[in-house]
């Protein structure tokens, strides 16, 4: 028995890559034919474009096929066994005069435990962020970056207090995304899906890229000046595939990997932080340290130098809420302990490995934006070299953004599969189908992990494995979605206890300004790409089903509802998405006037960021103003006999 389920994993895997590598193939030679100009047959056979984007055609073809044909009724589930994440249609409040009680069907065993849910947080954080944001911040701010980690860790802190004293309210599987529905409609939380799909599904591929780039510290053909190789861009492929292949695997094998690979990305840069604290670095070589920049250089450099990116992925058991062990008071204790310890220790380390970066940079010679490794060559503890901690950092470069891609990948996979729940999505995607996969004789996931494989892939190609794109793309994404958060615990207000609870919509305010100048001072180039794949996902996911409904061949399996439907009529739900859809215009533009200033000087950027602050204000007001109109008018239909 055991032979054969390694087998049939093994088959479903082989059709999965076929797939995902067919489709990457259709798409590259799609790309480079584009290029050519009114190609005639006789030159088009010619062209090798021209046969990599067949084959790739017929390869997915085949696996699609394949897959079609693997799938059975699924058998009923043994007792005991969790098939899938918990999903909630509706919120549930607290009720402090009635004795505490949980009504998940789940067995409490098989929930997350404390270490599992740290595992989350910490695994989400400690990835590829702080490899290569180190050297960016410090070639950018100099001697002040401490001031960068300090702010970011001050923004991250504030949205974190914001989304988990909410998110316990409701807890559920899927928040992030039906706390806006609760409070705004399907029409926002449209946009807000293609914000996290395409940032969470981004995420594993920028984590392959880091880790490539960490290997080719030790095999060079990998990468070049350019970026990866396309040696190197074939391998960050293989390892997309292999991170979400990976959570495939039976669901407490994963968690439990993630625990230990979590505990090994923590030890690692703490060794490193306190070798190097004590070792003695060499003699100092250069200028001397960069002048301090101003506060200008230090909001811009939160996006542009990742530090944001490197903070991002907090929020992973806000995801799962609903699958945490114990009672409601139980839930909550681990959150906050998993959520609050891993932005506050992000922050610490990060902080001690800048303070260290900076004071043996200069020792050891090296230039701006080198390696960890480079810090270890003339630095000596005890008179003895460092050059056994080269391994470590090494091996960290690989191991750290590889387990933060699973956890973006195991969070994504439960939101998707809530998505679907609640048709935002096709409903295939969550339905129950047979799994030849060890551990799960039924199961959905699989097909959701090959949409987010195929999404990785494509997106991997397109921006030929550049790390700081991909992080950019990973980011503004994730801090609309923040931001949105943010206002529908101010329109939820009521939800809220009494004592520092009433403090929260304040909070929530000035993160969502904040997240506005940020937004503004980055750069330009950084700023339209990440709104452009938000309009472009939120495009698709309002165009599919209308097509759908028009019954155009080919989409009969896309069965969303079709929410596009309420724009044309006087839903409750189109001033909300009208509000947000027309703030992050109003946000690309401000910061497309940002991009074009050549007065540098001091009345020019605090007057930009005046008006930057005004239109975030009033387009904080307007969403709470919409979202409690929506509330209200729903309340009143719901109501009526």
């Amino acid at each position: 028995m055991g032979d054969q389920r390694v087998r049939h994993t093994l088959n479903a895997i082989v059709r999965m890559s076929l797939c995902a590598a067919g489709f990457v193939m259709s798409i590259y030679g799609s790309v480079q034919l584009n290029a050519l100009k009114s190609p005639s047959f006789r030159e088009l056979l010619h062209e090798s474009a021209f046969w990599v984007a067949a084959i790739g055609g017929l390869m997915t073809a085949i696996a699609f096929e394949a897959m079609r044909r693997a799938q059975v009724p699924a058998p009923a589930a043994q007792p005991g066994e969790s098939t899938a994440p918990i999903v909630s249609t509706k919120p549930v409040e607290p009720a402090p005069s009635e004795p505490e009680k949980d009504e998940r069907p789940v067995e409490n065993g098989d929930k997350l435990s404390l270490v599992e849910v740290v595992g989350l947080a910490a695994g989400g954080v400690i990835g590829s962020g702080w490899l290569l944001a180190v050297p960016t911040l410090h070639e950018s701010l100099g001697e002040a970056a401490l001031l960068g980690w300090a702010a970011g860790g001050v923004l991250m802190l504030t949205i974190a207090v914001v989304m988990v004293e909410f998110g316990l309210i409701s807890q559920r599987t899927g928040g992030l995304l039906f706390h806006p529905h609760d409070a705004f409609g399907p029409l926002v939380v449209i946009i807000l899906a293609a914000s996290l799909w395409i940032s969470y599904a981004i995420n594993p591929a920028a984590q392959a890229a880091a880790a490539v780039n960490g290997l080719a510290e030790v095999v060079p053909a990998l990468a070049g000046e350019g970026g990866l190789t396309r040696v190197g861009s074939t391998l960050a492929v293989l390892v997309t595939a292999a991170i979400i292949a990976f959570v495939l695997l039976p669901r407490r094998l994963v968690l439990r990997t993630n625990a230990a690979l979590t505990l090994l990305k923590i030890a690692i840069p703490v060794i490193f932080v306190v070798c190097l604290a004590l070792a003695v670095p060499a003699p100092l070589a250069g200028p001397g340290p960069a002048a301090g920049p101003t506060s200008t250089g230090v909001l811009s450099a939160l996006i542009t130098s990742g530090v944001i990116y490197a903070y991002i992925g907090f929020q992973a058991p806000l995801d799962v809420t609903g699958e945490v062990r114990g009672g409601r008071r139980e839930v909550a204790k681990r959150v906050r302990w998993a959520v609050y310890g891993t932005v506050v220790g992000s922050f610490l380390l990060y902080s001690a490995l800048q303070l260290v970066y900076a004071e043996h940079m200069a020792g050891s010679g090296a230039e701006h934006g080198t390696s960890y490794a480079r810090l270890t060559d003339t630095a000596t503890l005890a008179g003895a070299p460092l050059d056994w901690l080269v391994v470590l950092v090494r091996l960290a470069a690989i191991i750290a953004p590889i387990g933060s891609g699973i956890v973006f990948t195991y969070a994504l996979s439960r939101e998707v599969y809530a998505l679907s729940a609640e048709r935002y999505v096709p409903s295939g995607l969550h339905e129950p189908r047979a799994s030849r996969l060890p551990g799960r004789t039924s199961d959905s996931f699989w097909l959701i992990l090959l949409v987010n494989l195929v999404l990785a892939l494509v997106v991997l190609v397109a921006v030929g494995g550049d790390w700081q794109t991909l992080a950019v793309l990973n980011t503004i994404p994730i801090l609309i979605l923040y931001a949105v958060t943010c206002v529908v615990l101010a329109v939820r207000s009521e939800l809220l206890g009494t004592g520092l609870q009433q403090l929260l919509p304040f909070a929530a305010y000035a993160a969502f300004v904040v997240i506005a100048l940020v937004v503004n001072e980055s750069a330009w180039d950084r700023v339209w790409k990440g709104v452009a794949v938000i309009a472009w996902g939120s495009l698709v996911l309002l165009v599919l089903p209308w097509l759908h409904h028009l019954r155009i061949p080919g989409l009969g399996w896309y069965d969303a509802k079709n929410h596009g439907a309420r724009l044309f009529s006087r839903d409750p739900a189109n001033r909300p998405f009208l509000v947000l859809a027309l703030y992050l215009v109003a946000l690309t533009l401000l910061s497309a006037v940002r991009h074009r200033i050549d007065d540098d000087s001091v009345w020019s950027v605090w007057s930009l960021r005046a008006l930057v602050m005004i239109v975030a204000s009033g387009a904080f007001v307007l969403l709470v103003g919409a979202g409690r109109r929506y509330l209200r008018l729903t309340r009143l239909t719901s109501t009526r006999p």
